[in-house]
């Protein structure tokens, strides 16, 4: 009895290994368009993880200039979480590319993850160019980490989690 339970719990981990990163993959692309920056200080600027500024209260002027120096960091984790999500769907759909599609989709977000943590380390740095970051010249940080970052961060943690279970189960099991 202890060998049948043995092979059904891989089967359980790769059963749900390609839906997850399929949506894991997708999430990136999502947590990218949410705000990766926000400050609680003065106009309260948000900036996504795609160069798009919000600023209450501001005139669309002001908005342009920020959206201009803004370095989008963001578009690495939408090419990445695109990548995921098509390695993941194939390797859903096609049995044979599974292996390969494992080593893409690690790779892809261990990519995803030191770009986002990079940008929590120093938001401002990794958001606004150098020309904006001299003119704030603060010696506290204008900007926090906003929840897209702190998404794309867990997200990518996850699927290199599940990327490492699938390959842990695949070679301690069949397939």
């Amino acid at each position: 009895m202890t060998e049948v339970a043995d092979r059904a719990k891989p089967g359980v981990v790769h059963r749900f290994t390609w839906p997850a990163a399929l949506g894991g993959g997708l999430l990136l692309v999502a947590f990218s368009l949410v705000p990766w920056g926000v400050s609680d200080e003065g106009v309260r600027p948000s900036i996504t993880g795609l160069g798009r500024v919000s600023v209450p209260g501001a005139g669309p002027e002001d908005v342009a200039f920020l959206e201009d120096h803004t370095l989008r960091p963001g578009l690495v984790t939408v090419v990445v979480g695109i990548v995921i999500a098509v390695a993941a769907a194939a390797a859903w759909w096609r049995p044979r590319v599974r292996w390969p599609a494992l080593i893409v989709i690690a790779l892809a977000s261990i990519v995803a993850m030191v770009a986002a943590v990079l940008t929590v380390a120093n938001p401002a740095a990794h958001l606004l160019d150098d020309q904006v970051n001299r003119a704030l010249d603060l010696d506290t940080p204008l900007i926090s980490p906003g929840y897209g970052l702190i998404g794309v961060v867990v997200v990518s943690i996850g699927i290199v989690g599940l990327m490492i279970a699938a390959a842990i189960t695949r070679i301690g099991g069949s397939s």
